[in-house]
């Protein structure tokens, strides 16, 4: 891999978490602060680029299976995160927004696919993936503050997505050059629809990934209203515990990435989901303030995080474009669906009932995991470094 592709993947996911953060956190709280309070319609404004990243990374992933061209694909997704930044930043409406997250996000979406793709595919794969995933986790963490130090200016949030779509659409033509320099993959046989079909294996890691996705979106999503009005913390501990669990996500990267890699991602998953089990089993146990922001804080989203990126490419092995795209989908698919889930929950109950849910994910999100461990698809004896 040449010196610019080895920060292909840590640029473009920091550049893809930063300007996704600002625009489905502060974009919706932009408007209500200038009184639009159209609460319906701003939901639709954190999900749809979700929604777009559900729909078009497969087909982003299957075009990298094709072209092998990553930088090409990257540079396409900076144009379209771009569009996305841009367009909220001039529009100001709700409508301009609609238009500039769905058309910019059929773009936007081949970014993470082609940046993880790279990353697996470098000598040393669990380490580039450690040091992309550190780097999106950044791009969090950015974005999550630099809107305040904004606003301390006197200027809005429109005017930061400006500035980022400036520096999105300039990292284009970098990254623009680089090509797949790994080993190619097998070759699969012309015409021999069978051999083209993702195995079960393949499907029994999607699920389990995707389950652990949901887990965390059904929580983050009341989880401010759920410790500030249900238990009654303070704001600033609702803040602490984002920044606490996405600092340590930096500092853990690495160390999830080597464990990953020396016991499989299996194991790994299996554990997050125990983890992610014992953790809300104890918030909905004894709910109180410090257990609610302790269970935020655990940083296991870190270890699934990197374990689903590198077990759901190995359990594909000769379609590994397509494996990234569609673990995006996974991801898009629970960001989308997983708010209004447990919207449904609390308002048929009550904020009381918001540990439950991802308690009964967590539950059953290591049963598709052990089948395609017994299976013996998702797991195979190749270390990450080597060609998928």
């Amino acid at each position: 891999m040449s010196r610019t592709g080895s920060w292909l993947a840590p640029f473009a996911l920091f550049w893809r978490a930063f300007g996704q953060i600002v625009i489905v956190s502060f974009v919706p709280l932009q408007l209500v602060s200038t009184g639009d309070h159209h609460y319906l319609a701003l939901g639709f404004i954190y999900g749809l680029p979700f929604f777009m990243q559900l729909l078009f990374a497969p087909l982003w992933g299957r075009l990298l299976d094709r072209m092998r061209r990553p930088g090409v694909l990257a540079a396409i997704g900076f144009v379209g995160y771009a569009a996305m930044e841009a367009g909220t930043a001039v529009s100001g409406s709700q409508s301009g927004i609609f238009l500039s997250l769905a058309l910019g996000g059929v773009l936007g979406a081949a970014l993470s696919p082609a940046a993880k793709w790279q990353a697996l595919r470098a000598r040393d794969g669990h380490r580039t993936l450690a040091l992309a995933l550190r780097a999106e986790a950044a791009g969090w963490l950015a974005g999550a503050l630099l809107p305040a130090v904004f606003s301390a200016m006197g200027r809005d949030v429109f005017q930061l997505l400006g500035v980022t779509a400036v520096c999105t659409v300039l990292s284009a033509p970098i990254f623009w050059p680089v090509a797949d320099t790994a080993p190619a993959e097998p070759e699969l046989p012309p015409g021999d629809a069978a051999a083209r079909r993702l195995p079960l294996g393949f499907w029994l890691f999607f699920l389990g990934a995707f389950l652990q996705f949901l887990i965390g979106e059904t929580f983050y999503a009341f989880y401010g209203v759920y410790l500030t009005r249900y238990l009654g913390g303070p704001l600033w501990l609702y803040s602490g515990s984002i920044a606490v669990t996405t600092v340590l996500g930096l500092l853990l990267y690495g160390f999830a990435a080597r464990t990953t890699h020396r016991v499989g991602a299996g194991p790994v998953l299996i554990a997050t989901s125990l983890v992610y089990l014992v953790s809300y089993g104890l918030l909905a146990l004894f709910p109180s303030v410090p257990m609610a922001a302790i269970t935020f804080s655990i940083p296991a989203f870190s270890f699934f995080r990197t374990a689903a990126t590198i077990g759901i490419a190995h359990a594909a092995p000769n379609r590994s474009g397509s494996a990234m795209g569609m673990l995006d989908a996974a991801e898009g698919l629970a960001s989308s669906i997983g708010g209004p889930v447990s919207g449904f929950f609390v308002a048929t109950s009550s904020l009381g009932v918001l540990p439950l849910l991802p308690l009964m994910l967590s539950a059953v999100a290591s049963v598709p995991l052990l089948l395609a461990r017994r299976a013996r698809a998702a797991l195979p004896s190749a270390g990450v470094g080597e060609p998928l």
